[in-house]
């Protein structure tokens, strides 16, 4: 009993998946990490800025990212530090602890033993910053100030950022409760349920939003849609369905936040389907079999995304049909991509900075930034891109012209 109550809470699997969690293995060479690409950099990039933002996410699997917004990057390290920069200067306007304060003669010196927030997401909107924490607690800062405003808790672990739509702060919980709060005060405004598999990946996606409606992918593969206003269930349609004869195989998590252009929502499993669904029939416009769980991009016409053994693919959104593939970087854990100028950009688990040409998938440009990891997904404001190493580290870069 006690395994099934932890495998529900999507304690089961760390890093990432355990498709990847036997890269290690000798004895499996499909399984191994692609050694280091050898390749003549076509331009290069420049480092802005670099700054410090606590100890990072340590040793824990995270997807912890920067927020940008109101001309500031905020940044956090998952213990719950939260730091706030100029976003084109790097200088830090605040600093806050989101931490329970410490209740000891500790105080007097700075220290603070209480727990980690462990700290999963944020979103700067409607002039606050909302952080979302493991612990089951959804927090807003004053934007300006770092001061908090409000404190709530929720029914499950936040594992991913919350949205901020229609005055509410909309947060995917690991217990499959989708909630939304009142981005003024934190009141919960509706709380929905969707049924959660015995076993999951640990993590789960960030809801979308469009048109009134709340999109979130489903650890049991299904892709649902709530209404913003109330969180009644509009629909849900099957994406992936359970296969395999071991809880394992049958793992169909939509960990990757769908996208929503148009009257078009795309959206990808680990369990091996990458789909279009019509917003207006919620009917499947076209379905391939892709597996994956990082976050896909859309630019123009085409999807841009990795698969499970870190395999970049780019995929037409009209069709389905496969646009280019690379497989420089298999195994080596890149983070989700994002586009930035020409260029598709990830990260992997040496530290590397890869640009692929968007257009036809050729790796242009590398640099390892840190020694340590890259996990979580670039971000991409006016003209610098900024990222986030394991350790803590927070970069801005830009491509001199």
């Amino acid at each position: 009993m006690k395994f099934k109550q932890a495998s529900k809470t999507a304690i089961a699997i760390l890093a990432a998946s355990s498709l990847i969690s036997c890269a290690s293995n000798d004895e499996d060479p499909d399984s191994l990490p692609a050694e280091l690409p050898q390749i003549q950099n076509q331009f290069s990039t420049k480092v802005e800025w670099k700054k410090s933002v606590g100890d990072g996410v340590e040793a824990f699997y995270s997807r912890l990212k920067p927020a940008v917004g109101y001309e500031k990057v905020f940044a956090a390290d998952r213990s719950g530090l939260i730091k706030a920069f100029e976003q084109e200067s790097g200088k830090l306007v605040w600093q806050a602890d989101i931490r329970d304060e410490e209740d000891s003669y500790l105080s007097w010196f700075g220290i603070n033993t209480s727990p980690d927030a462990r700290v999963s997401g944020l979103i700067a909107s409607y002039e606050k910053l909302f952080i979302g924490c493991e612990n089951g607690v959804i927090i807003a800062l004053d934007i300006n100030t770092g001061e908090q405003i409000w404190q709530a808790s929720v029914l499950g672990e936040v594992l991913s950022a919350p949205i901020a739509e229609e005055g509410k702060v909309i947060v995917n919980l690991g217990s499959g409760n989708t909630v939304a709060l009142d981005a003024n005060d934190g009141k919960v405004l509706w709380n929905s349920v969707s049924e959660v598999p015995s076993l999951t990946l640990r993590g789960v996606s960030s809801p979308a939003y469009a048109q009134g409606g709340v999109f979130v992918g489903g650890a049991n593969g299904k892709v649902l849609t709530y209404a913003a206003a109330n969180g009644q269930l509009a629909w849900d349609v099957p994406v992936a369905k359970p296969q395999g004869t071991t809880e394992l195989a049958r793992i169909v998590d939509l960990d990757a936040t769908p996208i929503v252009s148009g009257y078009n929502l795309y959206v990808l499993s680990a369990g091996g389907a990458l789909a279009s669904v019509d917003l207006r029939n919620a009917r499947l416009i076209w379905k391939r079999e892709y597996r994956g769980y990082e976050n896909m991009t859309l630019d123009a016409n085409q999807i841009l995304l990795s698969d499970d053994h870190s395999v970049l693919y780019a995929v037409d959104s009209r069709t389905g049909i496969e646009n280019w593939s690379n497989l420089k970087l298999r195994n080596r854990q890149v983070t989700a991509g994002v586009v930035f100028k020409d260029y598709y950009v990830v990260g992997d688990f040496e530290g590397y900075l890869y640009f692929f040409n968007k257009e036809n998938g050729e790796l242009v440009y590398m640099r390892q930034l840190d020694n340590e990891a890259l996990l979580a997904q670039p971000v991409v404001e006016k003209d610098l891109l900024y990222v986030q190493s394991r350790e803590g580290d927070l970069f801005a870069i830009s491509l001199p012209e």
